[in-house]
């Protein structure tokens, strides 16, 4: 299924499925039909769309294959054209020159700053390994002999643009797929191995739609770590005896069971035993960061905190002994939740639980980045709360471009 097929509305029968079973809203039978009728004939209430994380559930419960969530996405791009957002969302909005990203690396310690300017590097070759924002602002995972014949390639200014797609921002992704393409070409590799499942769904799916024209294959990370462990090439010595919860990537839904499988797969190998969320794989909930997507939250930090908190819960609630992410960007935002729930349980991308299997320790610097991720927000987005101030991001690209 590509996330961006259009809303087929003559295909709803405002039956209501989407809404009732979407894992945020969860609305009752009653009221899913009222507010799926009133989305079908071009009227969504701002109650559902101030509330949507865009996390795109309800196109895998319709019933019909109407792909109601580009409809969520369309009227949230309409909202953006006529309103634009307010001055907190521009924190996190990926080309403002002063973002939580940069924030974060330019608070990096020394050796990971070193990383991250080496990586920035357009020097042709066949074969990168692409780290997307999420990697960048958590170098410190790529300190692995897992990786250490990665070629690594990238930097904030080549973002996927995943965020101005979970926001409707299509005229932000239009610029994403053309400057892409470009790096693309300049650099002529034709193999990426990519660490984030947003990003890859962004490369396959989303961007090509926009105007992006790739000439390169793309393997996630997730894959290349399990073939490796089950042809032997990563040898286990120390496997992991403990109990682990997945929280599942947004975007692995889009690339069926077959994938959703290979995260569960590959801890088995590790030796771990997975217990699963009351929602898992294509109902999973965001780590939290989605809840800022919706034009009226416009990353409110308390939306966000809220929406990390309820993933800590139920992870907590599994009585697992630690959660399994399969996303830099979950890990980051968890572990800033934790700062608010801190409920006990280990955080581990499935990266560190490899290194940890095959008996390499981890450098495990996901506490310190997450108050590095606060002290941003504190300093920078707090002060903006208030404000009545509002904006267009395209006009925060084209000042950051003069």
């Amino acid at each position: 299924m590509n996330p961006c097929e259009p809303f087929f509305a003559e295909r709803c029968v405002a039956c209501g499925e989407c809404l009732r079973q979407c894992p945020v809203l969860r609305l009752s039978p009653k009221a899913a039909r009222e507010e799926a009728a009133r989305r079908r004939d071009g009227r969504p209430s701002r109650r559902i769309l101030s509330r949507c994380q865009s996390c795109l559930a309800c196109n895998f419960v319709c019933p019909h294959g109407a792909n109601p969530g580009r409809a969520m996405l369309d009227a949230w791009h309409e909202i953006g054209l006529r309103e634009g957002f307010p001055a907190r969302a521009a924190y996190f909005t990926p080309d403002q020159p002063n973002n939580f990203r940069t924030h974060v690396v330019n608070n990096l310690p020394a050796d990971e700053r070193a990383l991250v300017a080496s990586w920035d590097n357009e020097t042709p070759c066949d074969e990168i390994f692409y780290p997307g924002c999420n990697v960048i602002t958590s170098p410190y995972l790529t300190r692995t002999r897992l990786l250490a014949d990665q070629n690594i390639r990238g930097s904030l200014a080549l973002c996927c643009g995943e965020m101005y797609f979970r926001t409707g921002q299509y005229e932000m992704l239009e610029r994403t797929a053309k400057r892409l393409t470009a790096w693309s070409r300049r650099l002529g590799f034709k193999k990426m191995i990519i660490p984030c499942t947003a990003g890859r769904n962004m490369f396959v799916n989303v961007l090509p739609r926009f105007g992006a024209h790739f000439d390169f294959e793309v393997t996630p990370l997730l894959s290349w770590l399990l073939a490796r462990v089950e042809s032997g090439e990563i040898p286990l010595r120390r496997p992991l005896d403990l109990t682990v919860t997945i929280q599942e990537s947004c975007h692995a839904k889009f690339f069926g069971d077959e994938y959703l499988d290979q995260a569960r797969r590959l801890l088995a190998r590790l030796g771990a035993r997975v217990i699963e969320q009351e929602h898992c794989r294509q109902k999973a909930l965001c780590c939290g960061i989605a809840a800022g997507f919706s034009p009226d939250s416009a990353y409110h930090p308390w939306a966000i905190t809220k929406g990390s908190v309820r993933v800590l819960r139920e992870a907590k609630r599994t009585g697992a002994q630690a959660l399994a992410v399969y996303c830099a960007g979950c890990l980051q935002m968890l572990s800033v939740g934790q700062i608010a729930f801190p409920n006990g349980l280990p955080i581990y991308h499935l990266l560190e639980l490899v290194q940890l299997a095959s008996d390499e320790p981890p450098l495990r610097r996901q506490r310190q980045r997450a108050f590095s991720m606060l002290q941003g927000v504190v300093l920078r987005q707090f002060p903006q709360l208030l404000s009545r101030r509002r904006f267009r991001p395209t006009d925060l690209a084209d000042e950051s471009r003069d």
